[in-house]
């Protein structure tokens, strides 16, 4: 006979299975309120939704800089170097001048469409969108659905996502559920929400890579002064960024395809 009130014996497992459950109801809504979060996320698009509200109203409009191209060949070895120059006013818009600011031979991006010009001549218009334009810097300035159906619309599954990491930092990795080199994919640094590499397929089934490294801080934001192109593995290209600057405002004939050749850069 029990002269004691009856106690269930508990094994030591189901015990701390019990005090874990009890700190996670007492602490999950302190620890939220203090903003300490999950960076896990279901989708592509939560991902863009993350980015374009970290730096809503902060991310540049103009963007001028000049650009040291150098391109590879085999071995690594440095087969050209020419230097590049370029604005940009977001979203949408980039100019490119080849050797001289005044230069008739450039390339331009004007909302979803790329010309090319050579001796003055324009030699190429075809729509096209310029994922690395959208990622690096349009994200920050039109609306998440915009950004969501051009990166759709172009091959990347922004209903897949996992976490990886990249350089040392975590990431997130847009297009694919788990490693995998061989699909269309950006990976967005966790914490800074900043575009660091994409993975996608060209012709023949070339994979391309594209880095962007080294980001530093740019006004309230960021800029990567150095992107690197890579094919099935080989360096292809690098460009480093030099005389960064954000004006206050840019001629915009700069982005007309019709006025590109004779208008002169400041």
């Amino acid at each position: 006979m029990r002269l004691l009130p009856f106690r269930e014996e508990i094994s030591p497992h189901i015990y701390m299975r019990k005090i874990l459950l009890l700190v996670l109801f007492v602490f999950t809504p302190i620890i939220n309120a203090l903003g300490f979060q999950s960076d896990e996320v279901e989708s592509g698009v939560e991902v863009l939704s993350k980015m374009y509200e970290e730096y809503k109203g902060k991310w540049y409009t103009n963007f001028t800089f000049t650009q040291e191209t150098i391109f590879y060949g085999q071995n690594d070895e440095v087969v050209r170097t020419q230097m590049w120059y370029e604005a940009m006013s977001l979203p949408g818009k980039l100019a490119i001048k080849f050797d001289e600011k005044n230069s008739n031979n450039g390339i331009l991006f004007n909302d979803g469409v790329q010309y090319g010009f050579v001796n003055g001549e324009k030699i190429q218009e075809f729509p096209r969108v310029h994922d690395l334009l959208v990622l690096g810097f349009d994200v920050y300035h039109q609306s998440v659905d915009s950004t969501a159906n051009q990166l759709s619309g172009i091959g990347y599954d922004l209903e897949k996502v996992y976490m990886d990491e990249w350089q040392g930092r975590d990431v997130y990795v847009i297009g694919v559920e788990e490693a995998d080199s061989t699909k269309p994919q950006f990976w967005i640094d966790a914490e800074r929400l900043v575009f660091v590499r994409n993975i996608t397929v060209g012709r023949a089934n070339t994979l391309q890579e594209v880095q962007f490294n080294n980001y530093e801080r740019l006004g309230e934001v960021w800029v990567a002064p150095e992107v690197i192109f890579k094919a099935n593995g080989m360096l292809g290209l690098v460009e480093r960024y030099t005389e960064m600057e954000i004006p206050d405002s840019i001629n915009p004939d700069i982005f007309d395809p019709e006025k590109f050749v004779e208008v002169e850069w400041e």
